[in-house]
C-alpha cells in the first residue's frame, strides 16, 4: 500500500522483471485499478484478484474523506486484473483473508461478522451463490490441492490445543459442531497465515520466535516442522510460488519494507521488491479501517 494517506493500493509485479532489475521491476509494475482493497489473492489462471474492499470514507470527518473515489463496496469480491467484471462475494465488511480453491470454484475466507468477535471459516462460489459456514472458529484459511481441504489457524473446541489446524470445507448441520475439524497439524499458539502448496502436501507459515516472526514449513501431517528461513529481521505473509518451489514473504531490514522469495529448501533467498521509498504503511485506525498492522494483509502468488 502506498504512504499517500489518500490511497490504499494493491501492486502487482513480475516476479521475472523483478529479479532482473529494480528498473525493470517498476516499469511493468501495475497499480490495481480499485483504491481501497487489501489482502488481495490471485486466481489459479492468474486472471482475476479477490480482495477486500473498504468503500468510501465513513465520516466527513475521517482523514480519507475528500480522497479520490474507492471501490465502492466494503465486502470481498472479486475481478479481472483490469478492474472490470467485478463479482461480489458477500455483504459483510468484516470478511477477509480470501483464498481460491485451485480448481477455480470457491473462496474460502474468515469473518468476524458475528457479535463475539470470533474469527470463523466460510467459503462461497467464486460467483457470490451457494455460501458455506464451516462452523470452525479460525482464520487465515489455505485451501490444499484437493480444494476440499484447507488449513488454518485455530484451535480445538475447548479453545486449547491452539496452532495449525486441518479443516474439510463441508456446510455441516448446526449440532454438528467441528465434525469437520480434522486435527492438529502444528500445536503451537504463535503462528499465523499457513499457505499449502499447490504442488505437494506441504505448508509454510510465519512463526513467532523469541519476539521475531520466521518463516517455517511442515508436512500436512504434521512432521518434519522445521524453520525454513529466520533472520533478526521480522518475515511472514509467506505464499508459495505456482510451481512449488518458491515463497514470497514481506520481510523487514530495519529500515525498508521489502517483499523477498526464498527457494523451497531456504538454500536460496533473494530481494524482489522494495516499497516505494523503502515505506510499508497501513491505514489510520480510524473508519473504515479500524485498528490493523502488516500481519492483516497477505500477498498472493500467480500464474
Amino acid at each position: 500500500n502506498s504512504p499517500d494517506r489518500c490511497t490504499y493500493e494493491t501492486n502487482i509485479i513480475s516476479v521475472s522483471d523483478c529479479l532482473q532489475s529494480s528498473a525493470q521491476c517498476q516499469a511493468s509494475r501495475r497499480i490495481y485499478p480499485f483504491n481501497n482493497v487489501s489482502e488481495a489473492a490471485l486466481s489459479p489462471d492468474g486472471e482475476r484478484l479477490a480482495f477486500r474492499g473498504w468503500g468510501e470514507a465513513r465520516s466527513a470527518d475521517s482523514p480519507y474523506a475528500g480522497c479520490a473515489p474507492a471501490h465502492p463496496y466494503r465486502n470481498l469480491g472479486n475481478a479481472t486484473l483490469d478492474g472490470t467484471n467485478f463479482v461480489s462475494t458477500g455483504s459483510f465488511w468484516e470478511d477477509s483473508h480470501p483464498d481460491w480453491s485451485p480448481d477455480g470454484g470457491r473462496i474460502i475466507f474468515d469473518t468476524k461478522r458475528a457479535n463475539d468477535s470470533t474469527a470463523r471459516i466460510r467459503a462461497i462460489g467464486v460467483d457470490g451463490n451457494n455460501e458455506e459456514n464451516m462452523l470452525i472458529a479460525g482464520e487465515h484459511p489455505s485451501w490444499a490441492m484437493d480444494s476440499y481441504t484447507f488449513v488454518y489457524r485455530g484451535c480445538d473446541l475447548t479453545g486449547n490445543r491452539c496452532g495449525l489446524w486441518k479443516g474439510a470445507a463441508y456446510d455441516p448441520l448446526s449440532w454438528n459442531r467441528g465434525q469437520n475439524m480434522l486435527g492438529p497439524i502444528v500445536e503451537y499458539d504463535k503462528v499465523a497465515h499457513p499457505d499449502w502448496s499447490p504442488t505437494r502436501d506441504e505448508i509454510v507459515y510465519q512463526r513467532l520466535v523469541e519476539d521475531n516472526w520466521d518463516l517455517w514449513a511442515v508436512n500436512a501431517d504434521g512432521s518434519n516442522d522445521h524453520s525454513l528461513l529466520s533472520t533478526a529481521n521480522p518475515e511472514g505473509l509467506p505464499s508459495w510460488s505456482p510451481d512449488g518451489n518458491w515463497v514470497a514473504y514481506l520481510s523487514h531490514d530495519g529500515q525498508n519494507w521489502t517483499l523477498r522469495i526464498v527457494s523451497r529448501d531456504g538454500s536460496d533467498d533473494r530481494l524482489l521488491y522494495t516499497y516505494d521509498g523503502g515505506l510499508y504503511t497501513v491505514p489510520q485506525p480510524v473508519e473504515p479501517y479500524g485498528q490493523r498492522d502488516w500481519i492483516d494483509e497477505q500477498i498472493s502468488w500467480g500464474k
